[in-house]
């Protein structure tokens, strides 16, 4: 911690180096959460540039910042979710989400390393849900992050957090489980 607060003395008087020093083991983790909530490295990389951005600035503008760590990951997480709802009103607009889909040339090596270890069938199902329930999805067992975590991250209550996590987990449940036709004919 004190190395933390050390290095932001060192940004505010003007060593670019510290923060580098500061956000760069950081940016692995707040990168795979933002590619895992837009599904695009493309914009990804948008949602980090903002972050850092951000966090330049709150830093020189000596912003008070407790826990620089999960401030940051909460602002990575932020910025995700504005492109994704700008994503959003975009699509709403022109009428269909799949006219504005930016498709990646290339996927970034941990969404290949997702595709191959999970398998095409679970990864495509939890990035059918939607933006809520993927990101409580992603963070808890992908990013590990714990219930606090996630809420803080997200800026939402707990509660909300275990609520979206049991719905995602009860609509993924369904997509794994073909309905029986018995079942559906009544008998």
């Amino acid at each position: 911690m004190d190395n933390i607060e050390s290095l932001v003395r060192q940004c505010r008087d003007g060593d670019k180096e510290a923060f580098f020093k500061l956000v760069e083991p950081l940016l692995g983790r707040a990168y795979r959460t933002a590619s895992a909530i837009l599904r695009s490295s493309h914009l990804a990389e948008d949602a980090m540039q903002n972050a850092l951005m951000e966090a330049y600035q709150a830093i020189m503008n000596e912003k008070k910042i407790r826990n620089f760590t999960s401030w940051f990951n909460h602002l990575a997480a932020c910025r995700s979710l504005d492109l994704a709802r700008q994503r959003s009103r975009l699509a709403n607009r022109s009428g269909d989400i799949d006219e504005v889909q930016i498709p990646d040339e290339q996927a970034s090596p941990i969404e290949e390393v997702l595709q191959k270890e999970l398998g095409s069938e679970l990864w495509d199902s939890i990035m059918s849900l939607d933006i809520h329930h993927r990101s409580v999805i992603v963070l808890y067992y992908y990013q590990e992050l714990s219930i606090d975590e996630i809420a803080d991250a997200l800026g939402i209550k707990k509660g909300t957090v275990k609520s979206r996590l049991h719905n995602a987990r009860l609509k993924l449940s369904r997509l794994a489980t073909p309905l029986n036709p018995k079942q559906v004919i009544g008998c």
